[in-house]
């Protein structure tokens, strides 16, 4: 003879499957491993797109405001996303600054306050991306920590196609990057600050060249807590047009934002 569950405690019966299961999920999430807040980090960014903020400048050489939707446009399915100003007082205010994960620079500005320097190395320093391309290392001479900060300074160029050389291939910011030629202004740089910088790729001496030794040409470095990934490719469209130098400033943007792990 089956026995029925008094009627008061039918309501509380039901539950119990629903409390067994719970039980269960609970203790099983016990077991599992913990996450450490770098890995979490590092799922945060890759469950989200980069933002970075292009400062260019106004003319037609190195013109940014010819290349800069090159670029957009191609790292644009990757969800690496830009915002685009001419104006330095504008990308270095720092509550606009900081809403951004990175911050890439391909222009000619001469003029900085120490104020808005101050605002770029704070920004970097506290754990942001900074991606000086080109001539970006001609900019703001007057200030030693800019230059330090970039990790050398251009001195001078001639022209020419060449190609550059992979002397790093392991490092994260060379995943997926390859040795191409381009036309390009064949950069010679001064004031190399080797302080946590990693030479990425070099470019030979060429005829009539006035360097004897391999030149550093790319590079990434650490300051603080932040990254910068700096270039000297990119003169000009035969450069910024080419899926291997996008594919070259996407691999430092993800590293330089710490997201390099990111497919």
């Amino acid at each position: 003879m089956s026995m029925k569950s008094p009627a008061f405690l039918r309501p509380f019966l039901r539950l119990v499957p629903a409390i067994l299961l719970l039980g269960l999920a609970l203790a099983a999430a016990t077991l599992l491993p913990t996450r450490t807040r770098a890995q979490a980090g590092d799922a945060r960014s890759a469950a989200r797109p980069i933002r970075i903020l292009f400062l260019g400048h106004e003319g037609e050489h190195h013109n940014s405001n010819e290349y800069y939707p090159m670029l957009a446009k191609a790292l644009g399915p990757d969800a690496i996303y830009f915002d685009y100003t001419t104006d330095v007082a504008e990308a270095l205010d720092p509550e606009y600054l900081n809403r951004f994960d990175g911050l890439m620079l391909y222009a000619n500005h001469t003029q900085i306050t120490p104020e808005q320097l101050k605002t770029l190395i704070d920004y970097v320093e506290s754990g942001h991306g900074f991606i000086p391309v080109h001539s970006a290392s001609a900019c703001f001479t007057a200030h030693p920590a800019f230059i330090k900060l970039v990790g050398g300074q251009f001195k001078s160029h001639g022209t020419g196609v060449f190609q550059t050389k992979i002397v790093q291939p392991e490092h994260p910011a060379m995943a997926g990057v390859g040795e191409f030629s381009c036309w390009d202004e064949s950069y010679v740089h001064s004031n190399h600050n080797e302080e946590n910088r990693t030479v990425l790729m070099v470019r030979d001496p060429e005829p009539g060249d006035p360097i004897t030794k391999p030149e550093p040409w790319t590079w990434a470095r650490t300051q603080g807590k932040g990254r910068v990934f700096y270039t000297a490719s990119g003169h000009d469209e035969r450069c910024w047009e080419l899926p291997a130098f996008q594919q070259l400033l996407k691999s430092g943007i993800l590293w330089a934002v710490g997201a390099s792990g990111r497919a």
